[in-house]
C-alpha cells in the first residue's frame, strides 16, 4: 500500500515540469461544443515520454483527472519506465485535460475569462484531444486510451465517440454516467462554489473548503476510523488541502459541471446506432466497490453488457483504492495493453 503522504501529495500537489516531458501547446482553433457555444481560441497542453515506434502503432493516450495536470502525471509517478503508462514500451501522450488551468481555461483565456467561459462537456474535452492527436501528431489510431477518475470518465466517452481510433481503452476509477449519490456531493461542490463566489469569497479560501469537503468522499468513514485518530485529524486535513490555494475556483467549476452532465448513453433514443453498439475497443474497467467519490456500479454494468474485464479493488482507501492498491493495478493494465498481440495491432 503507499503512504498516505505520498496518496495526498497525488491528489492535492501543484503541476510541477519534467526535463524529460516538457509542457507544451497546440492551438486547436474555436472549438465547437456539445452546448452549442464555440470555445475561441482553444489551445492544449501536453506532455510526450517514451519512443514513437516506425509505423506509430505504440501510443497511448492518457488524459487528466479532475483539476489534475499532464504535470502530476508526470511527477506521481504514473508514467515511466515499468509504471502504469510505460514508456519502454509505449510512446504515453499525456494530454491536460481543458479547464485545467493549463489547456484553455476560464484562468487563463483572453477571449473568455472567469465566468464568460463556455459550459463544456466530458465529450468536448475528448473532441479537443481528437484533434490534438490527428491535427499535430498525425494520428488517425492509437494503441490506448487510459485514464484515471475523470480521465476515466473521458476514456468512456472516447470510446463511444471515437470507436475505431483506439483498439484497447483503461477506465480507472472512472464512470460512464453520474449516479445519484455522485451528482448529490457535485452538487453540494457547485452550491457551495456559487454561495461563496457571490459572498464575495476569495478564491483561496474557496479553494480550500473545497479540498477540505472533498475528503468525506475522498476515503472512506472506516479509512478515517482505522487511520486517524480524532487528535491527528487536524494535522491529517491541513496536510491535504496545504496546496489546494493555488487553484482556480472557476476552473473547478467549469470541469464539475463537465462531471455532473456527464452520461455517455444521453443520446441513444436519438443516435442511430446506441453507446454500448458503437464501442469497438477492448476495454478494461477498474473501480473500487467502496469509492463514495465515483460510484463504480455504472462502469461495473457497462463491462458486463459489453463482456469486457473489469476488476473489482477492495480497499478502504475508496476513490483513491487504485493508488493504495498500484502495484496490482499496474499488473493488470500492463497484462491488458500485451495482450492478443505483440504488435500492438
Amino acid at each position: 500500500m503507499l503512504s498516505r503522504t505520498w496518496v495526498l501529495a497525488l491528489l492535492f500537489a501543484c503541476s510541477v515540469a519534467s526535463a524529460d516531458s516538457p509542457q507544451q501547446f497546440v492551438s486547436i482553433g474555436d472549438l465547437e461544443l456539445v452546448s452549442g457555444e464555440t470555445l475561441l481560441d482553444a489551445h492544449i497542453g501536453f506532455r510526450t515520454a517514451g519512443t514513437l515506434n516506425e509505423d506509430k502503432s505504440n501510443v497511448l493516450v492518457f488524459p487528466t483527472w479532475f483539476s489534475g495536470t499532464t504535470g502530476n502525471l508526470i511527477k506521481y509517478q504514473q508514467i515511466g519506465p515499468g509504471k502504469l503508462a510505460d514508456t519502454d514500451r509505449y510512446f504515453v501522450i499525456a494530454v491536460d485535460s481543458l479547464a485545467n488551468g493549463v489547456s484553455s481555461s476560464p484562468s487563463n483565456s483572453t477571449r473568455q475569462p472567469g465566468k464568460q467561459f463556455p459550459r463544456l462537456a466530458i465529450a468536448d474535452m475528448v473532441s479537443s484531444q481528437h484533434a490534438l492527436l490527428t491535427g499535430h501528431f498525425g494520428l488517425n489510431r492509437v494503441h490506448a486510451i487510459m485514464g484515471i477518475s475523470m480521465g476515466g470518465m473521458q476514456t468512456f466517452s472516447w470510446i463511444g465517440q471515437y470507436a475505431d481510433f483506439m483498439q484497447k481503452a483503461v477506465a480507472i476509477d472512472g464512470s460512464p454516467r453520474a449516479t445519484s449519490y455522485d451528482l448529490l456531493q457535485w452538487h453540494s461542490h457547485e452550491s457551495a462554489i456559487e454561495m461563496m463566489q457571490q459572498a464575495g469569497i476569495e478564491n483561496a479560501k474557496i479553494m480550500k473548503f473545497l479540498s477540505t469537503l472533498s475528503l468525506l468522499t475522498l476515503w472512506t468513514p472506516g479509512y478515517f476510523v482505522e487511520n486517524i485518530t480524532p487528535e491527528a485529524l487536524p494535522k491529517f486535513v491541513e496536510d491535504s488541502t496545504q496546496d489546494s490555494g493555488k487553484g482556480d475556483a472557476n476552473d473547478y467549476l467549469v470541469q464539475l459541471r463537465a462531471m455532473i452532465g456527464h452520461d455517455v448513453y444521453a443520446n441513444d433514443s436519438r443516435d442511430e446506432i446506441p453507446y454500448v453498439k458503437r464501442v469497438h475497443a477492448d476495454l478494461l474497467v477498474i473501480g473500487t466497490t467502496d469509492d463514495h467519490m465515483v460510484n463504480a456500479q455504472p462502469g461495473r454494468e457497462l463491462s458486463r453488457s459489453l463482456g469486457e474485464q473489469h476488476v473489482a479493488i477492495d480497499s478502504n482507501c475508496g476513490h483513491l483504492g487504485s493508488s493504495c492498491e498500484a502495484a496490482r493495478v499496474t499488473t493488470v493494465v500492463h497484462e491488458f495493453l500485451e495482450s492478443g498481440s505483440d504488435s500492438n495491432e
